[in-house]
């Protein structure tokens, strides 16, 4: 059961806790029940007299909650300033590193590791398995979508600006989750006749990865 407490000089009430924090004028404490704000239809949110900015209300039509928060800098004609605006819809960003040509991670968001596949050891061109030269992204606890994941890699440095990027998905090993292959293949070489393995190349490179699934996450 929830408890309210509130002192009359305190200036902050407190529901499920006895001492709520000073900067706080409310808190909400509980370790079996959750916060659940207004739910509605879309009229009845549309509806509401004179909204301040950071209202928030749950869309019982869309299943989506929703924020009343300012629209766009400048007015167009037919749009207000203002407006309802769902908080939680696609796409968005799953993780995103910079990688360097040695399948090093220099940068990123930590939940995710890559490898090239190429040679056994490092960077070590001795170690060549003759494997199919690409770099293999997993992300940590899931797998690579193709049908609702979108991958954008950019490839920089020095002869990054003719290479083609192709990106694929393989589960490896067998039944494991699916990761997501990324191909360089240099234009040039393949102008001059060179084999796929032989114009496959490495690259430092950029790379984020989106969730695109229309439905709120």
């Amino acid at each position: 059961a929830f408890s309210i407490y509130q002192s009359v000089f305190a200036q902050n009430v407190g529901i499920g806790t006895t001492n709520p924090d000073p900067s706080a004028i409310l808190q909400l404490k509980s370790t079996d029940k959750a916060f659940f704000p207004p739910d509605m239809t879309t009229e009845q949110m549309q509806n509401i007299a004179s909204p301040k900015k950071g209202m928030m209300v749950y869309n019982k039509e869309t299943g989506q909650y929703y924020l009343y928060t300012p629209y766009q800098k400048t007015i167009l004609p037919g749009v207000t300033l203002n407006r309802w605006e769902p908080i939680v819809t696609g796409p968005r960003m799953l993780s995103w590193g910079y990688v360097d040509s040695c399948s090093n991670i220099v940068n990123g968001s930590g939940n995710f590791t890559i490898e090239w596949d190429g040679y056994t050891v490092g960077c070590d061109p001795t170690t060549n398995n003759t494997s199919a030269n690409w770099y293999k992204l997993a992300l940590t606890g899931s797998g690579f979508e193709r049908d609702s994941m979108l991958l954008i890699v950019t490839p920089v440095g020095v002869g990054s600006w003719d290479q083609l990027i192709s990106v694929f998905a393989i589960s490896d090993p067998p039944g494991t989750p699916i990761k997501a292959t990324i191909k360089f293949t240099d234009l040039s070489r393949k102008l001059l006749g060179w084999t796929d393995s032989q114009s496959r190349r490495r690259s430092h490179f950029y790379f984020t990865l989106y969730d695109m699934r229309k439905n709120p996450f």
